[in-house]
């Protein structure tokens, strides 16, 4: 695993984030988000994906574009 963005890495699998260190160090919870194929279309045509975190947090997710 290759951090280039401190916010965002590409991992294989889930891990248990309160008894690891990965993929950032200790963390007190964790989701898993499954994007389905309308999801990705929308994400390519230009919208952006909210993500309610805990009732607490909003996380927008877009696709950065090339260039």
């Amino acid at each position: 695993m290759t951090i280039q963005n401190p916010y965002l890495v590409v991992v294989d699998e889930t891990c248990n984030v309160e008894e690891s260190e990965q993929p950032f160090g200790k963390r007190w919870g964790q989701h898993l988000i499954e994007l389905s194929p309308e999801h990705l279309d929308a994400l390519h045509a230009g919208k952006l994906l909210a993500l309610d975190v805990q009732e607490e947090y909003v996380v927008f997710v877009g696709l950065k574009r090339e260039g």
